[in-house]
This record gives structure tokens, C-alpha cells and sequence, in this order.
């Protein structure tokens, strides 16, 4: 029986990314490539002759994390094997995921004279991670982010405001006599309404802002970086939008408004806790005030 086979063989035919550099150096411009094999070009989009001598950096960019690549090079500076998740790009700019394993070889004298990285493309499974989180963190009917997810945005607003003093605002939202409506229309046009002020809502927000459907007809608003004015700005504009734009049903257009309850972090607040009181608080003065209004409460001022 004939055992003779080649390695290099092995490496051609593997369906999973197989890069070779030199241990040495490991600073730019190394480590430097010196073998890549076809997965690799099938890949990256690199072909063999452009990948040699170059280093894999080459395949990083503002998406692959920092703490990722500080962890690989505390591993090569080590000469330790590495197991990574890790997002790297094509050379066409587009984003994959890779579950990476880089392991240091030996020459004859036992140094370690190159490592060797085995990457398996896993960019289907981290999408599907990523649709399943989301989900998790989601209303379904809305889109808008849950309970859940609403009040974990708050501890992390309240804990920057605590080291950095970076404002921000809680805006409690009602739909007014919602029940009236699914009563006279039905769930299906109250469900209409709900993703009209969800949309609403939404639009009002910058990145760094956030939106929740608490439950039932109740919303919830984050707002970054902001005084009461812009708060109340923020406020009035939407309460303003949602009474001025009908929804166009089947039956016709129908009115709707919303009653809105501000508060913004005082450094008279204790707690996360304060804040979103004071906010259900406001909301409930708006509705007892007649609804289709904002309120603003200030933290109110204990006297001794």
C-alpha cells in the first residue's frame, strides 16, 4: 500500500482558508504571507500572487474589532495558538466572518519559524445570530425595540450620564383613546395605529436615540445629548405630527393624537429610577390635563 501523498495537496483541495506567514516579523510589513491556497482567493477575491508578501492586515478594516486583532497579537507574541471570531474584508470591500485558528510551526531546530491560520467562513451562521438577536429585542408588530431592551438603554444612558454628565431625556408616550378605536374599528386598525405612531416615533430618533413599544398603546423615547428645550421641541414636534396627519384607512381617513410625558436627567437624580418616574409622572399630567399634549416635569425640590 502506497501511504506517499502530498500535504500541499491536502492544503489545495481543503474548502477551508489556509494562510502561511513568516513568524518574523511580526510589525509592518510582516508577518509576511507566504502561502495562501485556492479557498483563500475563492474567498477574499485576492488572488495567490497578490496575497504573497503581503501580510493580513491587508484583509482588516474599520468593521474588524480592535480587541479581535489585540488578542491575535498578544497570541503571535506569545507563539500560543489563537481561536478567534473575527469580521474581515474582500477585496471588493465586502464583510465576512470567520471562525479563525492560527497555530505557530517549528522548524528543525523547535523555533518557531511561521504560523499557520485555518479559516472557516462563517458569515451565514453570524447573520442568522444576528437575526435571532434581534428578534429577541424587538416588538413584532412594530419593529420598534421591546420593554427589555428599552429599560437596558436606560441603565447604560444613566451610567454615561453618571461619568461623563452626557444629558439625555426620557419621553413617555399614550395613544389617546385607543381602546375607542379598536372598539369602533376593530384590532386590525388599531394595529394600523400602532405602527403609524411607531413610524412616527421613529423618525424623530437620531442613531444614538432609541424608541420602545412598552405595551399595548404605551411608547418610550431615549433621547442623547439634550436640554428640556430640545426635549420638549422633540416632543411637541411629534405630538404636532401625529394631530395634523390622519391615517388613510379603507372607511377613510382617522384623526389621531398623543398625550407625551418629559423628563430629563437632573443632578439632583439618585438613580436611573428617578428619571423614568418622573417621565410616567409628566405622562399622567398630559392625560389628566386634557390629553394631546406635552408635559415636561422638573425634579421637584424637597424643602428641609
Amino acid at each position: 500500500m502506497d501511504d506517499n501523498f502530498s500535504f500541499r495537496d491536502i492544503a489545495e483541495l481543503a474548502q477551508d482558508v489556509i494562510i502561511v506567514t513568516r513568524a518574523e516579523p511580526l510589525d509592518p510589513p510582516g508577518p509576511v504571507i507566504v502561502y495562501v491556497n485556492p479557498a483563500f482567493t475563492k474567498l477574499t477575491g485576492y488572488t495567490y500572487e497578490e496575497a504573497i508578501g503581503q501580510n493580513p492586515r491587508i484583509l482588516q478594516g474599520l468593521a474588524t474589532d480592535p480587541e479581535t486583532t489585540h488578542k491575535i497579537r498578544e497570541g503571535l507574541n506569545k507563539s500560543e495558538p489563537i481561536h478567534v471570531a473575527i469580521q474581515n474584508y474582500t477585496k471588493d470591500g465586502r464583510t465576512y466572518w470567520l471562525d479563525l485558528s492560527i497555530m505557530p510551526l517549528k522548524n528543525h531546530a523547535g523555533k518557531v519559524s511561521h504560523f499557520v491560520a485555518i479559516e472557516r467562513d462563517v458569515s451565514v451562521q453570524k447573520a442568522l445570530q444576528q437575526q435571532l438577536a434581534e428578534q429577541a429585542e424587538r416588538d413584532p408588530l412594530t419593529g420598534l425595540y421591546n420593554r427589555r431592551r428599552f429599560f437596558e438603554k436606560a441603565a447604560l444612558s444613566w451610567n454615561t450620564y453618571v461619568e461623563s454628565k452626557q444629558a439625555f431625556a426620557i419621553l413617555d408616550f399614550d395613544i389617546d383613546f385607543f381602546k375607542s378605536v379598536n372598539d369602533t374599528y376593530g384590532h386590525d386598525t388599531g394595529d394600523t395605529v400602532l405602527q403609524y405612531i411607531a413610524h412616527q416615533l421613529q423618525s424623530a430618533c437620531t442613531k444614538e436615540d432609541l424608541v420602545a413599544r412598552i405595551g399595548g398603546e404605551e411608547f418610550s423615547m431615549i433621547l442623547s445629548h439634550v436640554t428640556p428645550e430640545t426635549a420638549m421641541s422633540v416632543a411637541e414636534r411629534i405630538r404636532s405630527t401625529v394631530e395634523s396627519t390622519p391615517i388613510i384607512l379603507a372607511s377613510g381617513p382617522l384623526k389621531t393624537t398623543i398625550s407625551i410625558g418629559v423628563a430629563v436627567v437632573d443632578p439632583r437624580d439618585k438613580t436611573i429610577d428617578s428619571v423614568l418616574k418622573r417621565a410616567d409622572q409628566a405622562l399622567y399630567q398630559s392625560k389628566l390635563s386634557g390629553r394631546n399634549r406635552s408635559t415636561l416635569l422638573p425634579i421637584e425640590v424637597r424643602k428641609s
